[in-house]
């Protein structure tokens, strides 16, 4: 079972008329659909949640998602590279245009190369990272570069409970620029 975007806005829009207990239980509610097959399979989240581990430097949880992928079937090589990709989300420059063209063609590049994680597994993996770091423009092109793969919106939205399993209430305020980044790639597909 899956949550649907306007499932998901209902529960927000609860949650802001609730107190903080009930609030937490809600997004708790959410964040159980990662352990559940929907859109994305099983591993592919759990990949996901290892590049977010990654990405927020948890040793414990690095080696809790490590294993858990392992036991869902993730090869050596595949954990290699989410490593690489949290590495290269690392690598991006923060602001001055020019590394920033340098470092999406960069990514290009690096996504499309040969390897057992997909593509498209690739760019979740990144847009979970980029959640967590509440990074708009990572947002905006990962997304895009997903939906440009055949990503289904489903797919893609979700990687937002996962990020809020990983990082709590922060999360909450990358919603929005989620949906807006859904909406631009689709209208540009």
């Amino acid at each position: 079972m899956t949550t649907s975007p306007e499932e998901f806005a209902a529960a927000l829009k609860k949650a802001h008329t609730y107190g903080l207990g009930e609030y937490l239980e809600i997004i708790g509610e959410l964040s159980q659909v990662s352990t559940r097959k929907g859109a994305l399979d099983r591993k592919s989240k759990e990949l996901v949640t290892l590049g977010i581990a990654l990405a927020k430097q948890c040793n414990r949880c690095v080696q809790i998602h490590t294993r858990i992928a392992k036991d869902l079937g993730a090869t050596k090589k595949e954990i290699t590279k989410v490593r690489k990709v949290a590495l290269f989300m690392n690598a991006s420059p923060a602001g001055e245009k020019e590394l920033w063209d340098s470092w999406k063609e960069s990514w290009k590049e690096f996504a499309i190369s040969k390897n057992l994680v997909k593509t498209k597994r690739r760019e979740l993996i990144a847009l979970g990272i980029a959640l967590v770091r509440q990074s708009e423009k990572h947002i905006k092109f990962h997304v895009a570069n997903a939906l440009r793969m055949g990503t289904p919106a489903e797919e893609i939205l979700e990687v937002m409970p996962i990020v809020l399993l990983m990082d709590g209430a922060p999360a909450v305020s990358q919603i929005p620029s989620l949906l807006k980044a859904i909406d631009l790639g689709a209208k540009a597909a």
